[in-house]
């Protein structure tokens, strides 16, 4: 199974540079652009297909992120889920950041309760699939805490060693040494931004022992092959004067936006 682990596109708070963990802040012009180059070039790079799973945070900005990609892959339904939700930030919502001297706020969301929150989704949710090898690819879109934690949580699951990171991943992830030696990177995420892996039995052997166990995570590799891939907006660049940092208005969406790309290129080979 392939694995894309997708960060929502730009919104108007993180143009604003304020805290936004479970503020509903809309995409901004830009984030949009940018979520729909990115369901662009899934398609186009047959990253996704119709057997995709997609799953999403219930905030917006990451279930219009993924409904974009759902679209230009001719993917089923978009899975919303509350345990994707970016981490709370408490009183800081709103906030500057780096406004005030702590970094969080005393009511905000634990590390523990975001941990929580993650095993939940990855042994109701994403285990089964991997159990189900015939079942297609899994993108999931949320929020740069959130998905550290995932990864975090993922990686120290797996036995010792049976997370490979490829050489040209190595370069693009934190600078910060992990805190666990069963976790060889931390990745980053910039907005829409994707981390693309491969997570199956490490052999033969494995799958039945995993069967064995339950559907357990012992008997599972995960191959890292891209980390904060954002090759996608090459080029793209924000409109001046402000502009691209304003709410999206969905009422400005063109005829065209309203049909899947595989309906646009029908349309175009009518009309040639």
């Amino acid at each position: 199974m392939r694995l894309f682990l997708v960060r929502h596109g730009e919104t108007v708070d993180n143009a604003a540079n304020v805290y936004a963990g479970t503020r509903d802040s809309a995409l901004s012009m830009h984030g949009v652009v940018q979520a729909q180059r990115l369901a662009s070039h899934l398609a186009s790079s047959r990253h996704c297909s119709g057997d995709t799973q997609i799953f999403s945070s219930t905030l917006q900005r990451a279930a219009k992120t993924a409904e974009a990609i759902r679209d230009a892959c001719g993917a089923g339904s978009v899975r919303q889920l509350a345990q994707l939700r970016e981490r709370d930030f408490g009183s800081l919502e709103g906030t500057k950041i780096g406004a005030v001297a702590h970094e969080y706020a005393q009511d905000a969301e634990s590390a523990q309760s975001m941990r929580d929150r993650v095993d939940d989704f990855l042994d109701h949710h994403l285990l089964p699939l991997v159990m189900l090898l015939a079942a297609g690819d899994v993108v999931i879109v949320a929020h740069g805490i959130i998905l550290g934690v995932m990864f975090r949580q993922l990686s120290a699951r797996l036995p010792a060693g049976s997370t490979i990171v490829s050489p040209e991943a190595q370069p693009l992830t934190s600078s910060n040494p992990s805190p666990r030696k069963t976790i060889p990177v931390l990745p980053v995420w910039r907005n829409t931004g994707y981390l693309e892996a491969t997570l199956s039995p490490a052999t033969a052997a494995a799958t039945a022992a995993a069967e064995a166990q339950s559907k357990s995570w012992s008997a599972l590799q995960l191959r890292i092959i891209r980390v904060n891939c954002v090759e996608h907006l090459q080029g793209l660049r924000k409109t001046r004067g402000g502009i691209g940092s304003t709410r999206f208005d969905e009422k400005q969406k063109t005829l065209d936006a309203f049909y899947t790309s595989k309906e646009r290129k029908a349309a175009a080979d009518a009309v040639e």
